[in-house]
């Protein structure tokens, strides 16, 4: 693992976001680029799931190649995004999205902020230009989920 860590999902940085629903449409007060700004009164806040398409997904681009090393996820307890899959891109926006094999987040339903490492080496692992994270489920009986902070750390 690497020792010098720098938060690679800063909005400063040119690091963008989006995701599946906004609570409302809403971009301005639930929008994505809200679990990235380090504001904690802030939050990305997901619209209710459909029956016929109940995934949710939050993405992150960082416009510049990276080495993600640990994710850092702080979300509302009771809107925990659960059953996730995370995916990467290691080119431009015409790059299909490959299963990050080495990074798995199993959330617990809480308001604590959770950290999930990544088991990849920091030698021979690729680097990517985005992420992309997939709910197949919530812990709301609405399928709503809410993100207060998302950071993304490792190396540029």
């Amino acid at each position: 693992m690497a020792t010098d860590l720098v938060r690679l999902s800063c909005t400063s940085k040119g690091t963008t976001a989006r995701a599946s629903s906004t609570w409302k449409h809403d971009t301005r007060k639930f929008g994505p680029l809200n679990a990235l700004n380090n504001n904690t009164e802030d939050a990305w806040k997901s619209a209710q799931s459909e029956e016929n398409d109940p995934l949710a997904y939050f993405e992150i681009d960082f416009h510049r190649p990276v080495q993600v090393n640990e994710l850092r996820i702080q979300y509302q307890g009771g809107f925990v995004g659960m059953d996730c899959i995370v995916y990467q891109k290691s080119g431009d926006e015409t790059t299909d999205w490959e299963e990050c094999e080495d990074l798995f987040i199993d959330p617990i339903d809480s308001n604590e902020v959770q950290t999930f490492e990544s088991e990849a080496d920091d030698a021979t692992s690729d680097k990517c230009s985005a992420l992309r994270i997939e709910f197949g489920r919530s812990t709301d009986f609405y399928g709503r989920i809410v993100i207060y902070s998302l950071e993304v750390w490792g190396t540029e």
